[in-house]
């Protein structure tokens, strides 16, 4: 494959599998009597060990699970690193297009003063 789709790959498996580790802490958190996180727990291993098992295959350098998943984890955090200032500027762009813009005239509100 290409490096740079690897590269992608490597990033959104990454951010796959630190989102995943994040609802497992969620889980585990979150505990009460009534909940049963069971069962979604153990889907969420699951997936990280197909995802893992996926990067394996991709990258020779690895040699056992647990590098696979702290390279794919480190591949995520830092593709989200490289994302959040864009999502930064559009955020600033929505709220400044909010805080600009004309109100409508409402007779409403004008009638009750």
């Amino acid at each position: 494959m290409n490096s740079i789709l690897l590269e992608i790959l490597y990033c959104l498996i990454g951010g796959f599998i630190f989102t995943t580790f994040s609802l497992i802490i969620f889980q585990f958190s979150s505990f009460h009597p009534y909940s049963k996180p069971t069962i979604p727990v153990l889907v969420q291993i699951i997936s990280i060990t197909v995802c893992a098992l996926i990067v394996m295959t991709l990258n020779n350098d690895l040699e056992t699970i647990g590098e696979s998943i702290r390279f794919s984890m480190v591949e995520g955090i830092i593709g989200i690193l490289v994302v959040i200032p864009f999502l930064y500027i559009f955020l600033i762009f929505f709220l400044l297009r909010a805080s600009f813009r004309k109100r409508n005239f409402d007779q409403l509100l004008d009638a009750s003063e």
